[in-house]
């Protein structure tokens, strides 16, 4: 071709759309299986540098510091929490925040570090080596052929396709609870620590809501549960917000808007969908008339 790997020479990948070179006899750059595999036995991630296994099970680099086990980032010989990647080794400047800020701003990926999704309007941090979120294209896309679905976990694939992580429950094939390691029946399994409460406990705790769990919110004085990822109660502004301009009120489960405005848009569409529905009929018998 008369150019190097990085100019458009040698071997593409075969995977639709990917232009990355291809490793190993396999066809595939290393984000859609090619190259060499990590050992550990089921998983499916490309092994690092020289070694056998991927980051995750002690592959590549390690972290240079004394006593730390985690992989380096980069060419720096550290990991993120003592200086690697962006050589920044400080917490995360938000208020209450002990994660390790992901760049020189000084705040980590939740509050606003790192690279963020350049689509109109998108606050999310961008994923991988497009600047984009997950919602927007970013990140590792599914294996399977045709389908344009994130990947989530080690395996490439999609949920839709058998992606994701698994609930550790013997037998249990369920998704697992956000930052848990169980499905929702078999993390519910699991009982809040106050005598007689019978919820869940929040996530690294081992009480509910009710009895302290879970993140509290930052507002001095304030001890009622964080919602979202913005540190307050709904009262003192956390929580999502409905999207009709001038309105403040708090979403009810997945909509974008409060219940009151949510009934109100679902009875203007039937309205206008049935006023529609009058004219078409109408047009309909005066040609057969």
């Amino acid at each position: 071709t008369g150019h190097c790997k990085a100019h458009g020479g040698g071997r593409r990948c075969e995977f639709p759309g990917c232009y990355t070179s291809a490793r190993g006899g396999f066809g595939y750059c290393k984000a859609h299986g090619g190259g060499k595999r990590c050992e550990r036995d089921g998983c499916r991630t490309s092994a690092e540098g020289s070694t056998n296994f991927c980051k995750a099970h002690g592959g590549g680099k390690r972290c240079q510091h004394d006593g730390c086990p985690k992989s380096a980032q980069g060419r720096s010989g550290f990991c993120i929490a003592h200086g690697g990647l962006h050589g920044v080794s400080e917490n995360c400047q938000h208020e209450g925040c002990l994660t390790h800020a992901r760049d020189k701003g000084g705040f980590c990926i939740a509050h606003g570090g790192g690279k963020r999704c350049q689509y109109e309007g998108c606050e999310k941090s961008a994923r991988g080596k497009v600047p984009f979120c997950v919602s927007h294209g970013g990140g590792e896309r599914c294996r399977q052929a045709g389908c344009l679905n994130a990947a989530e976990g080690v395996s490439g694939n999609c949920r839709v396709h058998g992606g994701g992580t698994r609930c550790r429950h013997e037998g249990c094939n369920a998704f697992v609870e956000r930052r848990t390691k169980y499905c929702f029946e078999h993390f519910r399994g699991k009982q809040c620590e106050v005598e007689g409460c019978l919820k869940s406990p929040q996530w690294r705790s081992v009480f509910c809501k009710s009895h302290g769990g879970g993140e509290r919110c930052q507002f001095e004085g304030c001890k009622k549960p964080a919602r979202g990822s913005s540190g307050h109660c709904i009262m003192h502004g956390g929580g999502k917000r409905c999207l009709l301009e001038g309105c403040l009120t708090t979403t009810q489960g997945h909509a974008d808007y409060c219940t009151p405005h949510l009934n109100f848009l679902q009875d203007a569409t039937m309205t206008a969908m049935k006023s529609t529905f009058e004219i078409v009929s109408d047009m309909q018998c005066n040609q057969e008339c």
